[in-house]
């Protein structure tokens, strides 16, 4: 099988395993440059159909997620992890690469600095996806006492947020320790993915008025074009707005 043989998505994926994988063996000396890091140019994205929730079925899912394994103690609800993700737009990625002290609650602001992707069970580390990846997440209130809750106690340089046996998470085993074909069956929710927390972040930030530049910014695109490309169907109604505009001028 060769990279032709592959979806873009997917090609981008392994590209960004790849990368991190070398960074880890730079780190380690063992290699000297990282050539995935330099500019690489990726087959287009074909227009895909996102999955957004309600803020409803947010709550619902958060609260179906604490029933799997790992959530009967309060302190590692493990349906924190579904509300940080709905109303921070973060990658899973970058949530498990959060360090206590990337969480700044008297500014409200999460502070991106890196990113773990799960391989064969083995956490790696990296950078970001791209150097806007590098950001400060806002806050909502909604959220503080979660986030207050799970890093109370703990030194800065510890995982933000922990499994429910104490670990930093890795996306299958959190999957698992949730029950998450399950649970999104529960919902009414069959074919969603976890990513699709960070679309349900974008609609719910357009349901209160975010433009399509500050979504650029909280969700660290590279560019406002990826922003437009992936979420142009939330501004629809922004273009119903237009002739309406059109004939209310005078002349």
């Amino acid at each position: 099988m060769t990279a032709a043989d592959l979806g873009p998505r997917t090609v981008r994926w392994t590209h960004s395993v790849l990368r991190m994988a070398l960074d880890h063996a730079i780190a380690d000396k063992k290699l000297r440059g990282n050539n995935a890091s330099s500019n690489v140019r990726f087959p287009a994205m074909s227009q895909t159909s996102h999955g957004y929730l309600t803020a409803v079925e947010v709550t619902k899912l958060a609260e179906l997620c604490d029933t799997g394994k790992g959530g009967d103690s309060h302190a590692a609800k493990q349906g924190d992890v579904v509300l940080i993700l709905a109303y921070t737009g973060l990658r899973f990625g970058e949530l498990t690469g959060l360090n206590v002290e990337d969480v700044d609650l008297p500014a409200r602001r999460i502070r991106v600095r890196r990113s773990i992707t799960q391989v064969s069970g083995r956490l790696l580390e990296g950078p970001p996806k791209s150097r806007a990846g590098r950001r400060g997440v806002p806050i909502p209130e909604r959220v503080m006492p979660i986030l207050q809750r799970r890093i109370q106690g703990r030194t800065a340089g510890q995982p933000a947020i922990m499994s429910a046996k104490g670990s930093r998470l890795g996306l299958e085993n959190w999957k698992r320790a949730v029950g998450w074909r399950i649970r999104i069956a529960e919902l009414g929710r069959p074919t969603m993915c976890v990513h699709d927390l960070r679309h349900t972040y974008a609609t719910l930030a357009r349901s209160v008025g975010a433009d399509m530049k500050l979504l650029q910014v909280t969700m660290g695109h590279a560019s406002i074009t990826v922003t437009a490309r992936t979420y142009a169907d939330l501004y629809d109604s922004d273009l119903d707005r237009v002739p309406d505009v059109l004939d209310g001028l005078g002349g």
